[in-house]
């Protein structure tokens, strides 16, 4: 397993993540196809994490102040896990972050997922909202 993780580069690679996004983070629940975008897409930065043409997880980062830095849509399909894909798709976020000239970054994080980000350095700061009225959320930041 050879995993890339970047930036879509093409339509076909953006309809792969937005299928993929679907999939890892909506139809679990039952959601339509859709749900998986919002009115921020065009001034995030979106990344995958590939082998081959597999999108094996998915993740993406906007800016909503100069300094502050916003992940939102991270996941993993669960075949892929337990193979460092979020900690590599986690780091490019960061990375691109600061870039951008981000000192801080934040994210509401489903439950499940709390310990992972707490492993990578963020902290709870608050609790967040109950997605599809069974997945609690709770907001962590980091700074970088």
């Amino acid at each position: 397993m050879k995993i890339i993780v970047r930036q879509p580069g093409t339509m076909e690679e953006f309809d792969h993540y937005y299928r993929a996004r679907w999939y890892i983070l909506r139809r679990p629940w039952h959601q339509p196809r859709g749900s998986e975008r919002d009115e921020l897409e065009d001034k995030a930065f979106h990344f995958l994490a590939l082998d081959g043409k597999k999108v094996m997880g998915i993740a993406r980062l906007h800016l909503n102040a100069p300094g502050e830095a916003q992940f939102r849509y991270m996941g993993v399909d669960l075949r892929d896990r337990r193979h460092g894909i979020a900690t590599r798709l986690l780091r490019a976020l960061e990375k691109e972050a600061k870039r951008r000239g981000a000192k801080i970054a934040w994210f509401n994080a489903r439950e499940p997922a709390v310990p992972f980000y707490e492993k990578c350095g963020y902290h709870i700061f608050e609790q967040s909202y109950t997605l599809f009225g069974c997945i609690p959320h709770w907001k962590m930041f980091k700074e970088l």
